[in-house]
């Protein structure tokens, strides 16, 4: 029974950093948009030539970067981290440290995901749009961040499990 529950984990983790990674790289093609949406910008303002809503969307594909860039970080390991203390632990402590760090972890993103999804369903049940002109729809990029930040929980275990095996570090 225990094989089959570590063979079901692994499969499910798996299948998580695929998603993370797979995302990640369907997202980073938001980079051009960004940059094509600046550089119209730039040139809209030199021919005076109003592009306000450019830079409002700008803002909000930079939201959705930001958000899926944190779930490949944490596939790759590449988050930032202080490890003064961390460093000069015994293997044993430093898993320890790793359980109260996941503890912190699930609380923090149990937060972030409750009251971002009562915000998206708030602003998905009035159709919130952006201040200014035009009318940007708000509910979209508020809706990103709950279902992104459930990815970045799921990638926050796997990573975790599969960086860190009891059985290794006692």
């Amino acid at each position: 029974m225990g094989d089959r529950i570590k063979t079901v984990l692994n499969t499910f983790f798996k299948y998580i950093d695929l998603t993370s990674e797979k995302s990640a790289r369907g997202i980073s093609l938001l980079a051009l948009a960004m940059m094509l949406l600046v550089t119209i910008a730039v040139v809209c303002k030199n021919l005076h030539i109003t592009f306000n809503w450019g830079l409002q969307v700008n803002r909000q594909i930079f939201g959705v970067f930001i958000l899926f860039a944190g779930a490949y970080a944490m596939l790759t390991d590449r988050h930032i981290r202080v490890e003064i203390l961390h460093i000069r632990l015994s293997p044993r402590w430093k898993y320890y440290a790793g359980l109260v760090d996941l503890a912190a972890f699930l609380f923090l993103f149990g937060i972030i995901i409750w009251q971002s999804g009562e915000s998206a369903l708030a602003s998905i049940d009035i159709r919130q749009l952006t201040q200014g002109t035009p009318k940007i729809p708000l509910y979209t990029i508020k809706s990103f961040i709950p279902l992104v930040s459930i990815l970045i929980l799921l990638q926050g275990i796997s990573s975790f499990f599969r960086k860190k095996k009891p059985g290794d570090m006692l």
